[in-house]
C-alpha cells in the first residue's frame, strides 16, 4: 500500500471512530431517533416536556367548542462539527411558547400554534410567569407575551398586540406597564395599567380604550379561564335540594352528626344553657376542605332553615337574628357503595355547588381507587333516591387541576405520575392529561399533553 492509500485508510478509520463515538453519545442521550437525526442532519434536537402553568379556558365563541392552553417548552439543539484534529458540539438553547387548542367534542388535539421562540440573551433569565392566558373577549383570546397579545380563537393567528393598541390610542403610547401583575382581565375584558397608575380596558372588537369600569358592548362575550387548583378545590360535601340534603360522610361522621351534642358533665334534665345552644347551632356537617383517607358513603338528611335567635328569645320582640340550618333524619342511601377519600364534584365556581344532572337525577362522586403512590382517581355517577351507581370511570390521574363542564360532557385536566419502572418517563415527571367524560355513558377519551409535546 502506498502513502496515499495509507493516508486515506487512516482518515477513514478516524472518521469511523468519530461516527461511532457520536452514535454512542446520541444513543445515550436520546435513542435511535436522535441517531437518525445525527446521521441525516448532523445535529441532535432534544425537547423537554411542555409546561402548562396557566389555567385552561373552554369556549365555543371561535365557532367550535375548544379548550385553550398556553404551553412553554425548552429545546436544545446540538450541532456536531468535525475538524482535522478535533470535533466540537455547538449548542443552542431555545424556549418556545405555543397555544394549544383541544377539540372538546372528542378530546383530541385540534391544532397547536407557535407564538414565539426565544434564544440566547432573549431566553436567558426569562420569568415564565410572564406568559399567561388571560381570557376571551368575543372571538379574541388575550394573552400576556411581552405585553398584551390578542389571538384568534379560530386558528391562533395574532390579531392584536401592544403596538396596535398604541396605534389605536396614541395618548397611551409608551405609557403601558407590561411588568408582571399590571396586565389583567376582568368582567370588562383586558385591563391595562399606565405608568401614571390610571387603569383602562380595551375593547377587543376595535382596540379602543376606555376607563376600566366602562361596560363592554357584549358582556356575554367575556369568558375568564377555568379555575385551577388542587383536587380538593373541586370537591364539596353536599348538595342541598330544598329541604333535602344529599352528601358524603364517613360512618363515624354520620354517627356524630346524627346524635345531639352533649355538654360534658351536664345533667340531661337541666335546662339548656348557652353552651348547649351554641353546640346545637353548630352541629351541622362541616365543609369538606380535604377528604380523609377513609371510606365515605352517600347520606341523606332533612334540612330546614330556622331562626338563629337564642332559644329563649321573646316572641314579642323582632327577630333579626337571621336563619340557620337545622338537620334531622340522617339516613344512608341504601344502594350507595363505599367511596375512598371522596367528595361531590364541582367545577370550582362560586358559590360552592356540586354538579347535578337529570335523567336520572344524579351527582358525580370523585374518589380514589386506593391509597398510596399507585392510587388513581375515579369518577362515579350516582343516582337518587337509593344511591345506585349509573357508571364508574377510572381516570388516568392522581391530581385534578381543572373542571370544565358543558351540559353533556366534562373536560378534566389532571396529572399522573410516571411509572416507577420506566426511566424515560421518570425523567419527564408527571404527565398532564386532558380527559373528556360523556356524562350519559361515562365513556372517556384521554389526551396525554406531555407525551404530545414531545412528538
Amino acid at each position: 500500500m502506498n502513502h496515499v492509500g495509507k493516508a486515506f485508510a487512516s482518515l477513514a478509520l478516524f472518521l469511523l471512530l468519530l461516527l461511532g463515538v457520536a452514535g454512542l453519545w446520541s444513543l445515550r442521550e436520546g435513542g435511535r431517533d436522535d441517531l437518525h437525526q445525527l446521521l441525516t442532519t448532523g445535529e441532535v434536537r432534544e425537547l423537554q416536556p411542555a409546561l402548562f402553568q396557566s389555567a385552561p379556558l373552554r369556549t365555543d365563541q371561535g365557532g367550535a367548542d375548544r379548550v385553550y392552553l398556553l404551553g412553554v417548552q425548552s429545546e436544545t439543539i446540538t450541532q456536531l462539527s468535525f475538524g482535522r484534529r478535533t470535533s466540537s458540539r455547538p449548542r443552542r438553547d431555545l424556549l418556545h411558547v405555543d397555544l394549544w387548542a383541544i377539540d372538546a367534542g372528542n378530546g383530541t388535539l385540534a391544532w397547536r400554534k407557535r407564538l414565539r421562540t426565544y434564544e440566547g440573551e432573549e431566553r436567558a433569565g426569562r420569568d415564565l410567569r410572564g406568559f399567561d392566558l388571560l381570557g376571551v373577549d368575543g372571538k379574541t383570546l388575550w394573552l400576556t407575551l411581552d405585553g398584551p397579545l390578542g389571538v384568534s380563537l379560530v386558528d391562533g393567528s395574532v390579531v392584536a398586540d401592544g403596538a396596535r393598541i398604541d396605534a389605536k390610542n396614541p395618548a397611551m403610547a409608551g405609557k403601558r406597564v407590561n411588568d408582571l401583575g399590571y396586565l389583567a382581565f376582568g368582567r370588562h375584558g383586558l385591563q391595562l395599567t399606565l405608568n401614571d397608575a390610571s387603569q383602562w380596558r380595551i375593547d377587543a372588537s376595535d382596540l379602543s380604550a376606555a376607563p376600566r369600569d366602562t361596560p363592554v358592548r357584549d358582556p356575554k362575550g367575556i369568558v375568564p379561564p377555568a379555575r385551577s387548583g388542587p383536587s380538593s378545590a373541586f370537591l364539596t360535601r353536599a348538595l342541598p335540594i330544598g329541604e333535602r340534603w344529599l352528601g358524603v360522610m364517613t360512618d363515624k361522621e354520620a354517627e356524630f352528626y346524627g346524635n345531639k351534642p352533649v355538654v360534658p358533665g351536664r345533667d340531661p334534665n337541666e335546662r339548656p344553657g348557652a353552651m348547649q345552644q351554641y353546640l346545637e347551632r353548630n352541629h351541622v356537617p362541616a365543609p369538606l376542605n380535604e377528604p380523609l383517607p377513609q371510606q365515605y358513603r352517600l347520606w341523606g338528611a332533612r334540612m330546614i332553615q330556622v331562626s338563629a335567635a337564642p332559644q329563649d328569645w321573646p316572641r314579642q320582640l323582632p327577630d333579626r337574628w337571621g336563619k340557620r340550618p337545622q338537620f334531622s333524619d340522617y339516613h344512608v342511601l341504601p344502594e350507595s357503595p363505599q367511596f375512598l377519600r371522596a367528595g361531590l364534584l364541582r367545577d370550582g365556581s362560586e358559590p360552592e355547588q356540586a354538579l347535578w344532572y337529570r335523567q336520572p337525577d344524579s351527582v358525580l362522586v370523585l374518589h380514589s381507587d386506593q391509597l398510596g403512590q399507585q392510587g388513581r382517581l375515579r369518577l362515579t355517577r350516582v343516582s337518587g333516591p337509593a344511591g345506585k351507581p349509573v357508571w364508574s370511570a377510572a381516570l388516568p390521574m392522581d391530581q385534578l387541576h381543572a373542571v370544565m363542564r358543558k351540559d353533556n360532557d366534562l373536560l378534566l385536566l389532571g396529572s399522573e405520575p410516571p411509572a416507577a419502572t420506566d426511566e424515560k418517563t421518570q425523567a419527564q415527571g408527571p404527565h398532564l392529561k386532558a380527559v373528556r367524560v360523556e356524562v350519559a355513558s361515562g365513556k372517556i377519551s384521554v389526551l396525554d399533553l406531555t407525551a404530545q409535546s414531545l412528538l
